[in-house]
C-alpha cells in the first residue's frame, strides 16, 4: 500500500488494529500504569499530587503576586484547572511516547507485532493516570463553589478528550518515529512543549493577549480544545461546537501523515536500535 493510501485511510487502519489487538493493548496499558509508580510509597497518588502542586503554585503566583483578575464570576483556580489538567495529560502522553520505541528495543527487534501499540498504550496510560485526578477535582470543584454549572454538560466532556487523544496519537507516532533516527528529537520535544504550554491560554484568558496575537494563537489546536473544556465545565451556555472542527480536521490529517510515515519507517527500526 502506498504512503498516500496509508495516509488517506490511517484512522480506519488504526481503528482496525486497535480492535484486533484490543486485549494486548489493554495488557500493555495496565502494565504501564502499574510500573510507573512501582517502588514509591505513595504510588498512583503522585498522579494527583503533581498537578495539585503545580495548580497551587500557579494560583499563588497569578492570584496573589500578579493579581490576575478574570471577567465574570469564574474564579482563577477553576479557570486554570480546566486548562492545566488536560494540558498535563496531553503533554505527558506526547513526551512519554517519544522514547517508547527505543525503550522497548528488544521487543521491537524480536517480536513481529504492531509496534504502534507501544505508542498508543503509553498515551492511553497517561490520559488514564491524569484522568483520575481530573475527575476527583471536578467533584471537588462542584462541592467547593459550584464550578460545574451544568451536569448535562459533563456528558459532553468526552468530545475534547477524544480530540486530545487523536492529536496526541498523531504527535506521538511522529515523535517516536523521529526519535529512532535522530535522538535529539527527545530534547527538541521537551523544549517545544514548554513553549507550546505558554502559547496556549492555560494560565491566562485569550482576551488578555493583544488582538494581533490572538489570530496567531487561534492556529494552536490546544487553544480551541482548552476553550471547549472551560466552556463545558464552567459556562456551558457559551459552548461553541465550531471550536471542535479545526482540532478535529488537523488531528485527522496529522494522524494520516504520522501513521503512514510510521508504517513506512518501522521496517528500519531494528537497524537503528
Amino acid at each position: 500500500m502506498s504512503l498516500r493510501n496509508l495516509t488517506a485511510f490511517a484512522p480506519l487502519i488504526l481503528a482496525r488494529t486497535l480492535i484486533v489487538y484490543r486485549h494486548l493493548l489493554w495488557q500493555m496499558v495496565v502494565r504501564d500504569l502499574t510500573s510507573r509508580f512501582a517502588g514509591t510509597s505513595l504510588g498512583a497518588c503522585w498522579g494527583l499530587l503533581q498537578p495539585l502542586i503545580l495548580l497551587g503554585l500557579y494560583a499563588f503566583v497569578f492570584s496573589f503576586v500578579y493579581r490576575v483578575r478574570l471577567e465574570g464570576h469564574v474564579g482563577f483556580i477553576p479557570f486554570v484547572f480546566c486548562g492545566l489538567w488536560p494540558w498535563m495529560a496531553f503533554q505527558e502522553a506526547c513526551l512519554r511516547s517519544v522514547g517508547v520505541i527505543i525503550e522497548n528495543a528488544q521487543l521491537v527487534k524480536r517480536i513481529q507485532f504492531p509496534s504502534e501499540l507501544l505508542v498508543i498504550a503509553t498515551i492511553l496510560s497517561s490520559f488514564l493516570s491524569q484522568g483520575i485526578g481530573f475527575v476527583l477535582f471536578l467533584v471537588g470543584l462542584a462541592v467547593w463553589q459550584g464550578g460545574v454549572s451544568s451536569s448535562s454538560a459533563l456528558f459532553l466532556l468526552p468530545v475534547p478528550v477524544v480530540l486530545q487523544l487523536l492529536l496526541a496519537v498523531a504527535l506521538g507516532l511522529l515523535l517516536a518515529t523521529g526519535n529512532v533516527f535522530l535522538r535529539d528529537v527527545s530534547q527538541l520535544a521537551s523544549a517545544g512543549f514548554t513553549m507550546w504550554f505558554f502559547l496556549t491560554p492555560v494560565l491566562y484568558p485569550l482576551e488578555m493577549v493583544p488582538h494581533q496575537l490572538q489570530r496567531l494563537l487561534a492556529w494552536n489546536p490546544m487553544t480551541e480544545i482548552v476553550a471547549l473544556y472551560r466552556a463545558l465545565i464552567l459556562t456551558p451556555g457559551e459552548v461553541s461546537w465550531q471550536w471542535a472542527l479545526y482540532p478535529l480536521v488537523l488531528s485527522l490529517l496529522l494522524l494520516g501523515v504520522a501513521h503512514g510515515g510510521f508504517q513506512r519507517c518501522k521496517g528500519y527500526f531494528a537497524d537503528y536500535l
